[in-house]
């Protein structure tokens, strides 16, 4: 792969609306080979962030996570078939699970982590 620096460059922007200092935008750079400039195409649907569903991780145990946003807390579990042999190994495997969170979450300052989670 061959490797070219522009240290100046003509661009020509083409969007929904000017592009201000810092601001990331998704689109393609094209170059125009005979004016030796570059065209920016701004993708027509625009991305729009939405930092209250992301998850962020509260508490993570061997066999489950608590994940928090600043709507919802999601609590999942992942275990293997053969780490239980029936139905009260599964229930007694969950249920020292969620003491185990609970136990953790108790110390938790839930107001300041749907904070963050904004």
């Amino acid at each position: 792969m061959k490797k070219s620096t522009f240290p100046c460059v003509d661009l020509k922007f083409e969007g929904n609306t000017m592009i201000k200092e810092g601001e990331k935008r998704q689109g393609t750079l094209h170059y125009m080979e005979q004016d030796e400039k570059f065209k920016f195409v701004e993708k027509k649907l625009r991305y729009v962030q939405h930092p209250e569903l992301h998850w962020r991780l509260l508490d993570r145990t061997k066999h489950g996570r608590v994940s928090i946003n600043s709507q919802h807390v999601k609590v999942e579990f992942y275990i293997r078939h053969e780490d239980y042999q029936n139905g009260r190994d599964l229930a007694d495997m969950l249920a020292s699970e969620v003491e185990t969170m609970g136990e953790n979450l108790s110390e938790t300052n839930l107001e300041e982590e749907v904070e963050e989670c904004n």
